[in-house]
C-alpha cells in the first residue's frame, strides 16, 4: 500500500521502482530513504515540485544497532544508571548466565520518567530476586500447561474419532473443515511435523507397520498447540461444539481461550518474562462466572482460563493453588500482586467448584 506525503523538496526525479537516498542539502531539509515495492504503469516516473504530492512506500529513521558490551561495561551502565551493586564480580558472573537484555526487563518498573535512570535505592538483588520468582512460577505454570495441552489433545482426537468411528484418518478428511486453503496449510504443517519427527520409535513404528499413516489419537502427539489451535478454528461448528461441550462452553470461547494459551504456553517455554509483563491481549471471560470481569492483560488472566481448562479440579485445588500461593508468600517482601494482574480474592476466584 502507498502512503502519501507532502515533499518538502524542489526537484526530484525518481523512478519508483527503485529505492533511493534523497540526498538534500538545503537547510532544514531531511534526508528520506523512499521504498517502491510496485510500480502503476502510469508512474514509472514521477517528477515532484515544492510542496506537491509525492509517493512513499517507507521512511527510514532506523537507529544503529547497539554494540557489545563486557561483563564488566555492563556492570558499570547499570550503575551509571542508578543502580545499586553490592559486589561487581558477582554481578559480573550473573550476567555471565542471565542475558543483560532479559535482566533489564526486571528494571521496568523501577525506572524514573526520564525512562533511563533507575528509583533511589534500586538494586541488583532486588531485580535478582525478582528473576528468581519468575523461574520459579513458571514452573508451576508449565506444570498446569501441560495438563492442559495434552487433555486437549486427548479431546480433539476423541471428538473426531467418536464422530467418524471408522476413520482414524479423519484429521486429514476435507470435508470436516470450514476454509480448504486453511485445511492445506495444516497439511504442509502436519508434514513438516512428521518429518522432523520420523526418528521417534512410535513414527518408526507406524512407518514400517502402516506405511507412514498416523491415525489422529497417533497425530495429536506431534502436532504443537499452534496446529491444534489452527485445526479447531477451521473445524466445522457442528465439530466444534462437540468439543467445547467438554469444557462446558461454547465455541467461539473455546477458540479463543486455546489461541490465548497456545501464546502463553510458547510464552512460558521460552522462559520469557511474566512478572509486570503486560501480554497485550487477554481472554474473553466466562459469562457464567460473576468473580471476575476486569481483565487485566498479566498473566492472572491466561491463569483465570487456565482454570477452566484443567483436568483435574482436586489437584489444581489442592497442589497448583497451593503451590502459586507458597511462591507468593515466600516472595511477599518483593512481588506485587498488581504487576500479575492478581486481584485480592484471587484464590477464590481460581478454586474450580466441583
Amino acid at each position: 500500500m502507498y502512503r502519501y506525503t507532502r515533499a518538502p523538496i524542489q526537484d526530484i526525479d525518481f523512478k519508483i521502482q527503485e529505492t533511493l537516498d534523497v540526498a538534500l542539502t538545503k537547510p532544514g531539509v531531511f534526508a528520506y530513504n523512499i521504498y517502491m515495492i510496485q510500480t502503476p504503469p502510469r508512474l514509472s516516473t514521477m517528477r515532484t515540485m515544492a510542496g506537491s504530492l509525492f509517493l512513499y512506500k517507507d521512511v527510514n529513521f532506523m537507529k544503529d544497532l547497539k554494540k557489545h558490551l563486557s561483563l564488566s561495561e555492563q556492570v558499570a551502565l547499570m550503575v551509571s544508571r542508578g543502580l545499586i551493586v553490592a559486589d561487581t564480580s558477582e554481578a559480573q558472573n550473573l550476567l555471565f548466565h542471565v542475558n543483560y537484555y532479559r535482566l533489564s526487563g526486571y528494571l521496568h518498573g523501577f525506572k524514573q520518567p526520564d525512562g533511563v535512570n533507575y528509583i533511589p535505592q534500586t538494586t541488583l538483588a532486588q531485580i535478582q530476586t525478582l528473576y528468581d520468582f519468575d523461574r520459579k512460577f513458571t514452573r508451576i505454570l508449565m506444570f498446569a500447561m501441560e495438563d492442559i495441552e495434552e487433555t486437549f489433545k486427548t479431546r480433539l482426537s476423541y471428538a473426531l474419532t467418536s464422530a467418524f468411528p471408522d476413520d482414524p484418518l479423519v484429521y486429514l478428511n476435507p470435508e470436516i473443515y470450514r476454509d480448504k486453503e486453511d485445511f492445506e496449510r495444516f497439511k504442509r504443517h502436519f508434514q513438516e511435523e512428521f518429518k522432523n519427527n520420523k526418528k521417534l520409535p512410535f513414527i518408526k513404528h507406524h512407518i514400517q507397520e502402516y506405511d507412514g499413516q498416523l491415525p489422529m489419537w497417533v497425530a495429536v502427539e506431534i502436532l504443537t498447540m499452534g496446529n491444534l489451535s489452527a485445526l479447531y478454528r477451521n473445524l466445522l461448528p457442528k465439530y466444534q461444539k462437540k468439543l467445547a461441550h467438554y469444557y462446558y462452553t461454547g465455541p467461539e470461547q473455546l477458540e479463543n481461550w486455546i489461541k490465548n494459551l497456545t501464546y502463553t504456553r510458547n510464552h512460558l517455554a521460552h522462559y520469557m518474562r511474566i512478572y509486570d509483563f503486560n501480554f497485550g491481549r487477554s481472554p474473553k471471560q466466562c459469562s457464567h462466572h460473576h468473580l471476575y470481569k476486569k481483565a487485566s492483560n498479566r498473566i492472572f488472566d491466561q491463569i483465570y482460563i487456565m482454570s477452566f481448562m484443567y483436568s483435574t479440579p482436586s489437584e489444581w485445588n489442592n497442589y497448583v493453588l497451593p503451590e502459586i500461593a507458597a511462591l507468593l508468600e515466600n516472595y511477599s517482601e518483593y512481588v506485587h500482586l498488581s504487576a500479575l494482574g492478581f486481584p485480592d480474592n484471587w484464590q477464590e476466584i481460581l478454586t474450580i467448584r466441583q
